[in-house]
């Protein structure tokens, strides 16, 4: 692919999801971080981006420090906390729910820490929402710790996890394309656990919001119609969802 041609791939990547990183971007185009980087200076240069530590974002976002999952959280923000409180609704008192990483999922902890609920999940942000008092109880998934992505994953996550089985699932993921019926993700390490959640759980939820909307990744989750509830905000716009959608 010609350096323009990336260029264009690139600033659309970013306008689709507000932050990206050089490992995925090279992932996506084929090409090595070295190249990625060389683009990404170019764009900066240009002005229609800011580097950051790993990654970019947007050039007229206000971002101080590393790309992690903490600077995520700031992006979208309402959105995810406007989705995450419309799902945690369809939770029963006395159910088995998995969190799955990522920082669309992790505002569900905070609507469902005061229920009578049991919690598994390898996404060390909804700790973050737990206190003394809480009523529900939490089971942390072990394994290799990500501190860029605040997760854990690995062999000793998945032989865990493969011992539970839930009532529900909420899932997160970095696109999808409603069209071609695809949910994208990132990581192979991460898909594994999110299939895995998902086949042992009777229900599962996606949880997005619409910058990830047209946003596409190197591996597949699932269809959009696998799962039983997709969760999105209201961008504005007048367009037909599926039927499993749920606009907030």
């Amino acid at each position: 692919m010609i350096a323009s041609a990336r260029s264009a791939y690139i600033v659309k990547r970013l306008e689709q999801s507000g932050i990206i990183d050089y490992k995925n971007i090279s992932k996506e185009l084929d090409v090595s971080e070295a190249t990625v980087r060389r683009d990404f200076e170019k764009l900066e240069r240009a002005g229609q981006l800011r580097r950051v530590q790993g990654g970019a974002v947007r050039s007229d976002t206000i971002l101080v420090g590393e790309l992690s999952v903490t600077a995520k959280e700031g992006l979208h923000a309402e959105e995810k906390r406007r989705v995450a409180k419309k799902a945690a609704e369809e939770v029963q008192d006395g159910e088995n729910i998995f969190l799955d990483c990522g920082t669309s999922i992790a505002p569900i902890a905070g609507e469902l820490m005061h229920r009578k609920v049991h919690i598994v999940t390898n996404n060390h942000l909804v700790l973050s929402y737990a206190y003394q008092n809480s009523a529900a109880e939490i089971f942390f998934l072990g394994g290799q710790f990500c501190p860029a992505d605040q997760l854990c994953t690995g062999p000793l996550t998945l032989r865990v996890l493969s011992g539970f089985l839930f009532d529900r699932a909420f899932i997160g993921c970095m696109g999808l394309d409603i069209a071609r019926n695809e949910v994208y993700v990132t990581e192979m390490e991460s898909l594994a656990i999110k299939q895995l959640a998902m086949k042992n759980a009777k229900s599962s939820s996606l949880l997005t919001d619409t910058s990830k909307e047209g946003a596409h990744g190197p591996f597949r989750l699932a269809g959009c119609q696998d799962f039983d509830r997709v969760y999105v905000n209201d961008g504005g716009t007048r367009r037909n969802y599926p039927k499993n959608f749920i606009v907030v």
